[in-house]
């Protein structure tokens, strides 16, 4: 009888023990999921940016990302693509935020030149409204440019004119090689329209409120809240598929698109 207890307590201790042990390996996979969710792992239905004009007009608007080449060249980089606006040519000039922030794929580093400029003008690139210098970052990449708000505010309806600029240093290799040292975009400030209102107060998730900007034709803003998750979560997996796809989507490149993104200049 006494053998028979103690087998029957070593048969519950035993039944215990997997039990237990079968709850912590479910409460461990149920917290990994959550911190999973919690980080926007979950898929999610791609961002697609919806132009608004198929024909660009015949009005100085930057047809398509280019430099201009108006301070200077830089030297040659064959293995890079050149400095290039992510942002203000033509189907992509238009924000809702009255301080929005401008993308530029940057090839120099601080080792190719030693500063850079900004400069947002009126649309006739009459007036400067906000100039700002720069330090070139130690590497490559996507970098950003933000109108403070101790600046006046981008006004609804109007179209300004902005301009980076690389002061590289002038070399007889660069001369033989020369490669364009500034860019320049437009952009026009609009109201929210009522849909693209309800689309953002409806989203459930960052990137549908992203994705509601991309259907509406607001790609500044459709760049820049993309890529501020991107900033703060950088090992996310989905973030930078979505990003990726996005800007592959716009014939910007493999290169550019699987670029480092550096974020702000100032």
């Amino acid at each position: 009888m006494m053998l028979t207890k103690l087998f029957r307590l070593k048969y519950l201790f035993a039944s215990n023990l997997v039990f237990v042990g079968w709850i912590s390996c479910f409460l461990v996979s149920r917290v990994e999921a959550d911190q999973s969710i919690s980080l926007g792992q979950v898929p999610q239905a791609p961002i697609y940016y919806i132009q608004p004009n198929p024909k660009p007009p015949d009005n100085g608007t930057p047809s398509a990302p280019h430099g201009t080449g108006t301070r200077g060249d830089c030297l040659y980089k064959p293995e890079l693509p050149l400095l290039t606006p992510l942002v203000g040519g033509y189907n992509f000039d238009l924000t809702v935020s009255d301080y929005p922030t401008f993308w530029i794929y940057l090839p120099y580093t601080s080792e190719d030149a030693p500063s850079g400029e900004f400069s947002l003008q009126d649309e006739d690139g009459e007036n400067d409204l906000y100039q700002t210098s720069f330090n070139l970052p130690d590497k490559p990449g996507i970098v950003s440019i933000t109108l403070p708000k101790t600046e006046n505010p981008l006004e609804v309806g109007q179209t300004y004119r902005w301009n980076l600029e690389i002061n590289c240093p002038s070399t007889e290799l660069s001369n033989q090689f020369p490669t364009p040292a500034s860019v320049t975009g437009l952009v026009r400030r609009v109201a929210q329209s009522p849909a693209l209102e309800r689309e953002l107060n409806g989203a459930k998730t960052p990137l549908e409120r992203i994705a509601a900007y991309g259907k509406h034709h607001i790609w500044y803003d459709t760049l820049t809240e993309l890529a501020k998750l991107r900033l703060q979560e950088p090992k996310n997996m989905t973030l930078e598929s979505a990003w990726i796809q996005l800007l592959s989507d716009q014939s910007f490149g493999e290169t550019i698109s699987k670029t480092n993104l550096l974020g702000n200049l100032q």
